[in-house]
């Protein structure tokens, strides 16, 4: 061991002192908190040249990626901005019981009302909050599993920038499944791109990880000021209940498994990992229990429920999507299913298979249960780093090599980053409608936010529908495939509407009448639908820019 390497500031893998320590010291914090730092400023570059650049004629909406999703985040701060602490869809026009989802957007509508902040803000700078939790959080569960701090490094290194090959097979084989081009939840640098409760569960589920480690070590079983703490997988849990509940099920399943193999193992049971197995489970129990009455008794939840599908891509797809981190971390995972050590490798590798295992029940959630699956696949990683590949490269060629590997596997990552704002970059703003929209809907917007209450009604195209419940505070008649009831139904609806090419149609009355529309739209993208004869009925209120506003 060398106690005489000089301390370095570089991400690079070799710029990790190989010291040995018990606990994180004051020189990692500042490690992890520059290396943290770096990673979510490069995370806001393309926000941040889209918001202060501009695109002439075109208005920035607020949102880079999976705007949709995005978009009901924002829908549910006003909620929170108008004093309600229960969701209700805004992308559909039927007036429902709310309920107790999604709580953390609310609280951030509350907290934006509260400080004067504006909500896209407020957005995004709890994303970027959630993100340094994040980090801090995987920066622990690698210091809770090696007292070498280059281990620790080279593990957050792998586990913060890791992705797969998506970069490479996704053109190739034309297909968009691999889970490191659509599935954020799963890669930790991917996650601080799209929200605010991606990040915050994956440091959870690190907290959570390191904590059952440290419990599953033999060495702590006598130590009493450990087994007292309990309580913070308690609230641990209970946090991710309102927050992810999904990425309790691997987790909990994992840490049972555990404990049924200490049993098997030893043939007696041990009080004190029942009852920390027991904090885990028990604080999610009511909230499981009120998940399953809203969506049974709750006729608007339990349509969002069956529209909400997310199935898992097939299992190559996983493979091809953990990429480099996967391949390299073979040998420990060999070696982890051979020896089913207590050292770590055990709650890892049923971690991991409790994830893919979850990824496979026939639920309509299926991809949900990935959340984290890097965590344990970089932890492999590192082992297999440390144990079987750094012997075989000399000192002289490794900063090359881990600069090589490190480039790699966050490929895909930087990608995914940059690629919303591409079609900007080059000038053509259109082929990121959603993302962008023309500028005379956001005028129309801010026309229609003082003249609407929340149970107001426009019809409008999908598109522009999308973004209408966080821009002007209404109700729309489709705008979110999940969260417009019967949306199939209704977007078929509004489509027809403005396909109609006789203003005597009755189908124009009769949706208007169905929905009880107050504003109807029509702009440049309702004419991609057809040519709005049913709007020769109406009266206009207002034109803006190439933008009409009718009423009924």
């Amino acid at each position: 061991m060398n106690q005489s390497v000089p301390k370095r500031t570089s991400l690079a893998a070799d710029a990790m002192p190989s010291r040995f320590t018990a606990h994180i010291v004051a020189s990692e914090w500042r490690w992890v908190t520059s290396a943290s730092f770096i990673l979510t400023m490069l995370v806001l570059v393309p926000l941040l040249w889209v918001a202060l650049r501009g695109t002439p004629g075109w208005q920035f909406m607020g949102i880079l990626h999976n705007y949709q999703d995005g978009a009901t985040y924002l829908s549910k701060m006003q909620l929170g901005g108008l004093g309600e602490w229960l969701v209700y869809f805004q992308h559909t026009p039927e007036t429902h019981d709310g309920a107790i989802v999604q709580l953390l957007y609310n609280l951030l509508g509350h907290l934006s009302r509260l400080s004067g902040v504006p909500q896209i803000v407020m957005f995004h700078v709890a994303r970027v909050i959630a993100a340094l939790m994040m980090y801090a959080a995987l920066y622990y569960l690698g210091a809770s599993i090696w007292v070498r701090v280059r281990s620790r490094r080279i593990f957050f290194l792998i586990v913060a920038l890791g992705s797969g090959f998506g970069w490479f097979f996704g053109p190739l084989l034309q297909v968009s499944n691999i889970p490191d081009l659509t599935l954020p939840e799963a890669f930790p640098l991917y996650t601080t791109f799209v929200n605010v409760h991606f990040p915050l569960t994956i440091a959870c589920l690190a907290l959570l990880a390191g904590l059952f480690i440290t419990l599953f070590r033999p060495s702590i079983v006598d130590d009493p000021t450990f087994d007292s703490g309990w309580w913070s997988v308690s609230l641990l849990s209970l946090f991710l209940a309102f927050l992810y509940p999904q990425s309790l099920v691997p987790i909990g399943g994992a840490v049972m498994l555990y404990a049924v193999s200490l049993y098997l193992q030893n043939r007696r049971l041990e009080m004190r990992i029942v009852r920390w197995v027991l904090a885990l489970i028990l604080p999610a129990v009511p909230v499981a229990a009120y998940y399953y009455f809203v969506v049974t008794f709750n006729p608007a939840m339990a349509e969002w429920n069956r529209q909400n599908v997310n199935l898992s891509p097939p299992i190559w797809a996983f493979v091809l999507g953990l990429g480099l981190p996967l391949l390299i971390g073979l040998p420990s995972i060999f070696r982890a299913l051979r020896r089913f050590e207590r050292d770590g490798d055990r709650l890892m590798i049923l971690w991991l298979i409790a994830m893919l295992i979850a990824c496979y029940i026939p639920m309509n959630v299926q991809r949900r249960f990935a959340v984290g699956m890097m965590i344990p696949v970089a932890y492999f990683a590192t082992r297999a780093i440390e144990d079987v590949w750094l012997p075989k490269i000399s000192r002289r060629l490794r900063p090359i090599v881990y600069t090589v590997f490190l480039s790699l596997i966050a490929v895909t990552n930087v990608l995914v980053l940059f690629l919303p704002v591409t079609p900007a970059l080059v000038g053509l703003p259109q082929a990121a409608t959603g993302v962008f929209l023309e500028r005379d809907y956001a005028l129309t917007y801010r026309y229609l936010e003082p003249r609407t209450l929340v149970e107001d009604v426009v019809l409008a195209a999908p598109v522009p529908s999308v973004w209408i419940p966080a821009w002007a505070g209404a109700r729309v008649v489709y705008g979110h495939p999940y969260e417009t009831l019967n949306a199939e139904q209704k977007e078929a609806q509004v489509r027809e509407w403005y396909a109609i090419e006789d203003a005597s149609d009755p189908r124009c009355a009769a949706l208007i009448e169905q929905y009880n529309v107050r504003y109807i739209l029509v702009g440049p993208q309702e004419a991609y639908l057809g040519s709005a004869a049913c709007a020769q009925n109406l009266r206009q209120m207002i034109q803006i820019g190439a933008v009409g506003v009718y009423a009924p």
